[in-house]
């Protein structure tokens, strides 16, 4: 933690967090409502690298991974490690499994809401033949062809 003016929040449920995001993030918390988690200050960015691309009819598919950063991720560690829950992109919290979470927005009048749960987080998952082109990312290039075959079946329509 190199710079001390970074602080995590204590939202009004005692627990902790850190906003990774260049803007404010609105959390909602069933015990107390609604509240504002501010930018932390450092937004953690993640570059992607486009592993192989293919077109499925009018549209282009691209297969990628996030490229970590070691500093960044030591960082991440030492603030997990203080049982701060680090809320950020959605590319951050694939780039950085269990350490950044990505809000997951709350459903008002089956909406939904620019408000996340304040305890209800999305982690990304490297499972195997089951998971979605979207997050096969850790994924070798011969293991690509049957999720691009499934996709360009299902755009098909069988």
């Amino acid at each position: 933690m190199n710079n001390p003016e970074i602080t995590p929040f204590i939202g009004p449920n005692g627990l902790k967090y850190l906003n990774v995001t260049a803007h404010p993030l609105n959390l909602f918390d069933l015990d107390c409502g609604e509240f504002i988690v501010p930018p932390s200050g450092w937004v953690v960015n993640v570059e992607i690298e486009v592993l192989t691309s293919r077109r499925v009819g009018e549209i282009q598919v691209d297969y990628t991974r996030p490229l970590k950063d070691a500093e960044t991720e030591l960082l991440l560690r030492q603030w997990k490690a203080r049982d701060v829950i680090i809320i950020g992109s959605s590319t951050a919290a694939i780039a950085y499994p269990d350490l950044v979470y990505a809000p997951v927005m709350v459903m008002k009048n089956q909406r939904l809401t620019k408000v996340a749960h304040a305890r209800r987080f999305s982690v990304p998952v490297f499972a195997g033949e089951e998971t979605m082109p979207t997050i096969t990312l850790e994924l070798g290039m011969p293991e690509f062809q049957p999720h691009l075959d499934r996709l360009e079946t299902g755009l098909k329509g069988d």
